[in-house]
């Protein structure tokens, strides 16, 4: 299964969610109907009778009395379940980060000198430019003793990762790779968003129950107010109310015990496959069965004690809550199943305690002996370059690893440092936009940069000015992707003047080359306030588009990336013809150049980013097709590709020597 087919499974799973909780609903809402009909029957008592037809003697109900009974207390009941659901999902509307901060995570600085926390950035590094994502934030749960991680957000964009302090004290970097690797299968594969919608589906049940315990609290606040006249009515709202408040936190107990069940039923089977994914991408199974051998010898194993842990339990790596309901209500497949699925030999022993061996040099990273030997030039590996790059999407290999990590060593240690901290990122980004062919025009935008906005940010852009020209053009993207966890910490006022000294630097020239194009594409995508209608956001409607209703947009993007590598207009042709064979819309025919400008290429791209997953697989091939058409990959038409694909929220992972792209 690729990337695209699991996107379409977890929108597939959306659905089948939103059924099961719907039977659930139904259930709710005849459990509470019984409950108003027992309280009905016991007012009831001192109604008045009348004679029927028969002559017998019946309680003065009116006709239909029981029918719109019904009505009124389903449209409650919908009403208290829906509003908690959209207050939870309001509440994480933020994203992973959200998640993070409500279980006590403390986000991790990128330039953190805690050697422990300097491991574990290395490692989801060089997993982040492997894999083709931006790099996430990264937060650790310090009051936490146990080894445990989750992967929490609506998207690649808005995604986080969090550990706790005991998984990466107690885990070696082999162990936690294995880890890492199996929460980016998550992030990969679409789980997160339905994990995100199922906390919220059952916060809303929950509220029934929080309801009961406010009609219990009202009794010991208003005691006062029951003493007096009417002593035999005072008593008796005692009585209603106790019943009440204790009839609904059953109720809503049972609405969440339908809840847990659905939550258990969706993740046990991702977890095997999550394992399985980690052990293809590192392909190293010890570090996966190692990290889990060391959870079932260590006391607390991977028990999460905050408050908020069970209702997030669903989103860990490791069982966060004690299960007393039994396997069947289990979050998670036992311990010693998914260790003998990895290493079928195991004999059942567990590692004991102890602190995790200090490798954190950022190079000590190993692979097991069967594993491909990269060649000097990176991440190069027969195997893998006979799959197209395109195959690779969501399911990148260990040589797209290793590449990774000798990338980023090849880095120069200044701009790799600076990317790691919020005035060096801000620095960083502003060199990557120096002109490189005129002299005259790169001294006027360092001229330009205000000072008294930037502050020390420009100073430090003009120091870092000579290293990011002599850069390779094949890195600057990548040295991008590890600065935006540091950017993504800059409060708005300051991210909107350097977003204004942004847009200065690229107008200096008075034109938008494509990578300024591209750098201005993924920062915004991963810098910009969540809105409804962001990508990362909840509200955001699910990509429905069918790629015939984006005829002008395909073949605008299209254009574009057939001319940007050709030397003629007879290559442009042939790339655009390659092209369009795979997305089979009719009638596509080459933009000439006068039709084509960077501001109409955002407005496409930002349309193109609806396209249902069948159009995000058939489009991608497309662009693909277009810049490998001449059998050669420029940086420019890499940086193009990459952010096309960023914007449309698909993971690429990096080139290999000797790939083609499709």
């Amino acid at each position: 299964m690729d990337f695209f087919e699991h996107q379409d499974v977890a929108r597939r799973k959306t659905g089948r969610l939103v059924v099961l909780m719907v039977l659930a609903v139904v259930c709710i809402i005849a459990l509470v109907y019984g409950l108003v009909l027992v309280f009905e029957a016991y007012a009831l008592t001192n109604r008045p009778v009348v004679q029927d037809e028969h002559g017998l003697y019946s309680p003065n109900v009116p006709k239909l009395h029981y029918l719109k009974l019904l009505g009124y207390t389903t449209v409650a009941v919908l009403l208290v379940i829906i509003g908690g659901a959209l207050y939870k999902t309001h509440q994480l509307s933020a994203g992973g980060s959200a998640v993070a901060r409500s279980l006590g995570g403390r986000p991790v600085p990128p330039d953190t000198t805690d050697l422990d926390e300097r491991k574990l950035l290395n490692v989801v590094e060089e997993m982040s430019i492997a894999s083709g994502c931006p790099v996430p934030p990264v937060y650790v749960l310090d009051e936490e003793d146990a080894i445990n991680a989750f992967a929490a957000g609506w998207s690649v964009d808005d995604a986080v990762l969090g550990f706790t302090r005991g998984s990466i004290e107690q885990l070696s970097r082999d162990e936690l790779q294995g880890v890492v690797a199996h929460e980016y299968s998550h992030i990969l594969n679409g789980d997160m968003r339905l994990n995100l919608r199922l906390t919220g589906l059952i916060f809303g049940i929950l509220v029934i129950s929080l309801i009961g315990y406010l009609c219990i609290r009202s009794i010991g606040r208003s005691r006062g107010s029951y003493r007096g006249g009417r002593g035999k009515d005072r008593a008796k709202a005692i009585v209603v109310l106790l019943l009440l408040g204790v009839g609904l936190i059953v109720v809503g107990y049972v609405g969440v015990f339908f809840g847990r069940l659905i939550q258990a039923a969706v993740s046990r089977q991702r977890e095997y496959l999550a394992d399985a994914a980690a052990v293809q991408f590192t392909r190293n199974p010890d570090g996966i069965a190692n990290a889990l051998r060391r959870i079932g010898g260590l006391p607390v194993g991977s028990k999460i004690n905050d408050a908020h842990a069970s209702e997030h339990s669903h989103l860990f790596f490791g069982s966060a809550v004690s299960n007393w309901l039994g396997g069947f209500f289990a979050t998670h497949p036992p311990l010693t199943q998914r260790i003998a699925r990895i290493d079928p030999r195991w004999e059942g022993e567990y590692i004991v305690p102890r602190r995790a061996r200090k490798d954190y040099d950022s190079g000590a990273m190993s692979f097991v002996d069967d594993a491909p030997a990269p060649s000097p030039e990176f991440g190069y590996d027969a195997e893998a370059a006979a799959r197209s790059a395109v195959e690779q999407i969501g399911q990148p290999t260990v040589a797209h690893l290793q590449h990774a990590h000798d990338l980023i060593e090849s880095l120069p240690s200044v701009l790799r440092n600076a990317a790691h901290t919020t005035t060096g990122a801000q620095a960083l980004v502003l060199a990557l936009l120096l002109d490189r062919k005129s002299a005259t025009v790169r001294q006027a935008q360092l001229d330009g940069l205000d000072a008294d906005t930037l502050g020390p940010v420009a100073a430090f852009a003009h120091r870092l000015a000579d290293e990011a020209l002599d850069l390779d053009a094949g890195l600057r993207l990548p040295l991008l992707d590890l600065a935006i966890p540091a950017l993504g910490r800059l409060d708005p006022p300051t991210l909107e003047d350097w977003q204004a000294q942004i847009d200065k630097l690229i107008a200096a020239d008075g034109r938008l080359d494509l990578f300024e194009w591209a750098l201005r594409q993924i920062l915004w995508r991963h810098l910009q306030t969540p809105t409804p209608g962001s990508p990362g956001s909840p509200a955001r409607k699910t990509p429905k588009l069918k790629l015939a209703a984006c005829r002008g947009e395909v073949t605008l993007l299209l254009s574009v990336l057939a001319r940007i590598g050709a030397r003629s207009n007879a290559e442009a042709g042939q790339a655009f013809a390659a092209a369009a064979e795979h997305v089979e819309v009719a009638r596509l025919e080459m933009l000439p150049r006068d039709r084509m400008s960077m501001g109409h290429l955002t407005d496409a791209v930002d349309r193109l980013a609806e396209l249902n997953p069948d159009g995000q697989r058939r489009l991608i091939a497309a662009c693909a097709a277009a810049v490998q058409a001449d059998s050669e990959i420029t940086p420019r038409e890499h940086e193009l590709f990459r952010a096309v694909a960023e914007t449309l929220g698909v993971p690429v992972p990096p080139v290999l020597r000797g790939q083609r792209l499709v």
